[in-house]
């Protein structure tokens, strides 16, 4: 009796902790944690644990007598969750696999295999509950059964199943990451060895909780790499367009416009001088800023640089607004690029100048829309990949727009005709414009 009440403590507490550990994991999950198939793999492995757990203490509380009805259903729930936990994490190693190789998925055949031993194997532990050959610690308290040895069969089956994938993908997931996911199916290789000398404590789950807990602070150092990796990458492009700006011949441009304009209208210099002073004051503060503007901020930058720039094309350039919105918010220089390419690209190659147009508005879900349209020499969007390279930060701008409010740019046009980018801002990025 001693014996019994020793184990069925050493087991509440074991599964006790290892519930709460589980269920402070799936609190702390975020929404963007749940972004794609295989973390929603992950996070239905631990629920399942959880649940099973919790089966378990509640068996071991009443006592494990197996008359009781109760806590042959708990005790077979528990039994099952380890194959329902060990399914679900074959098809997490299986969508990992697909997302960062889909051209060379997990074969469909292994995964049913693997259903299928599944089936068996919980089927045959289910049973080892209510079999007359069972072996007990007293006389009310499960030890094993046959069935429930048989059934172990499964499991090692299930291991070897995941080892073995685990092997033939380890370059697509790689060396780090092959080392971390293949400890669940070694520690429930060693709980299966263990469990004989275990004196009737159950070391499946809190085995399986320690691999969750790895996986866990696993996906925790990636996303923070990643969010790190995001913040240099931004800062870099923002380094970039902004130096862009400043590139000695367009400095020479305008400085020699200025140079003639004091001679020939002193006032019209003076007024450049001080657009071209705001201009320079705003290039060297967006290489400081670190959080998104107001397009309204963004749209004055434009019109200060379309002011220079008429200076430069003079009856060439035609500038038109159409702006209905402006309370949303942009990562800074963002938009402007886009209009220097307009300018440089579409409206300069053409003899006789052309005509830029800015045109904002909100769409019907909250979000927002940029469009800047010029008449200009257009080309073939087929080259797009190759001009990413040579226009002013276009990959950068793409880049940025979508990792920092999530927007999307487009681009069209046909040589010889328009060129349109569009930019757009749907919710809930879009967190400070309202219609």
């Amino acid at each position: 009796m001693a014996s019994e009440i020793l184990v069925r403590s050493v087991n509440i507490a074991l599964m006790g902790y290892s519930s709460l550990v589980a269920i402070a994991m799936m609190t702390s999950f975020r929404s963007d944690m749940l972004s794609n198939r295989s973390q929603r793999l992950f996070f239905s492995k631990i629920a399942v644990a959880t649940v099973c757990m919790l089966c378990h203490v509640g068996c071991c509380m009443r006592g494990m007598e197996l008359r009781d009805p109760l806590n042959v259903v708990l005790l077979s729930l528990s039994h099952v969750g380890v194959y329902i936990v060990f399914y679900l994490y074959i098809e997490y190693l299986r969508a990992q696999i697909e997302e960062l190789d889909p051209a060379h998925p997990v074969n469909r055949a292994v995964v049913y295999i693997s259903l299928v031993v599944c089936v068996i194997g919980s089927t045959l532990w289910v049973i080892s509950t209510v079999d007359e050959d069972f072996e007990r610690i007293s006389d009310s308290t499960l030890r094993l059964g046959v069935s429930f040895r048989i059934g172990q069969i499964g499991g090692l089956i299930l291991i070897l199943i995941t080892l073995a994938i685990l092997i033939k993908y380890y370059r697509t997931i790689g060396i780090r990451h092959t080392l971390i996911l293949s400890a669940m199916p070694l520690l429930m290789l060693i709980a299966t060895f263990a469990e004989p000398y275990a004196y009737g404590v159950d070391l499946y789950y809190p085995l399986i909780v320690i691999e969750f807990c790895i996986i866990y602070t696993q996906h925790y150092l990636d996303v923070a790499m990643q969010a790190e990796h995001d913040e240099m990458a931004d800062t870099r492009a923002r380094l970039a367009l902004a130096t862009g700006r400043m590139k000695p011949h367009y400095l020479y441009n305008v400085l020699t416009t200025i140079y003639y304009l004091c001679e020939s209208d002193p006032q019209k210099a003076q007024r450049a001088i001080g657009t071209f002073s705001e201009y320079l004051r705003s290039t060297l503060e967006t290489m400081e800023k670190q959080e998104l503007v107001n397009f309204s901020w963004e749209l004055g930058e434009i019109r200060h640089y379309l002011e220079l720039e008429k200076l430069r094309f003079g009856k060439r350039l035609t500038v038109e607004y159409d702006i209905e919105a402006e309370d949303f918010l942009v990562p800074p220089l963002s938009i402007q690029p886009l209009v220097e390419n307009a300018v440089k690209h579409g409206i300069a190659p053409k003899e006789e100048g052309g005509t830029v147009r800015i045109v904002s508005r909100w769409l019907s879900d909250g979000g927002s829309q940029i469009r800047i349209i010029d008449d200009g020499v257009g080309f073939d969007v087929k080259q797009l990949r190759d001009m990413d390279v040579t226009h002013e930060g276009l990959a950068n701008v793409r880049e940025r727009i979508r990792l920092e409010v999530g927007g999307e740019l487009t681009i069209t046009s046909s040589p010889g005709r328009k060129t349109t980018a569009i930019v757009t801002i749907r919710p809930p990025a879009n967190q400070n414009g309202n219609k």
